[in-house]
This record gives structure tokens, sequence and C-alpha cells, in this order.
């Protein structure tokens, strides 16, 4: 399921160094037109921080949810390209 959601500003988000040098990377990244996947174990943050950093931008967010195999990949494509299998 994708769901487009308009970030909000987050007065109470808490930012220390490590979350601010994860944001400035994002916001490099998605300023120079590349996507940005945060992966981890859930209740992590991962959602609140893909707002934060959507909010800074000012821009929407495409929620996107997978499992553990879900990877970058199959949101952009690899190497390899498509491959059709068959399964027996």
């Amino acid at each position: 399921m994708t769901t487009l959601l308009q970030p909000r500003p987050m007065p109470n988000f808490v930012e220390t160094p490590f979350i601010e040098d994860i944001v400035r990377r994002a916001l490099v990244y998605v300023s120079a037109g590349f996507p940005v996947h945060f992966r981890g174990a859930s209740g992590t943050g991962k959602t609140t921080l893909a707002m934060h950093v959507a909010g800074r931008l000012g821009r929407p967010v495409v929620m996107i949810h997978g499992d553990e195999e879900f990877s970058t990949s199959d949101l952009v494509g690899s190497e390899d390209g498509y491959r059709a299998r068959r399964v027996i």
C-alpha cells in the first residue's frame, strides 16, 4: 500500500548529534535527486525521521510498506534488471 502524506512541523522533535548527521545526509541526497530509504527495526523512528526530513524540505512523503526482504533495488532497480523466474 502506498500513501502520499504532507508533513507538518514537529516542534517536539529532538535532534541529537547522531540524528542531525542522518538528517543532514538525507537532505544532501534528496536535494541531489536521489531517493532515501530508511531501514531498521519496528519502532526505531524511521517514519518520524522521514516526516522530519520532508518537513525541512517542504515536500510530501510517499510511504511504502515492506518487510525485511524489501530492498532499495525493489524501488529503483538494480544492475541486473528484471528476470522472470519460474518456481516449480
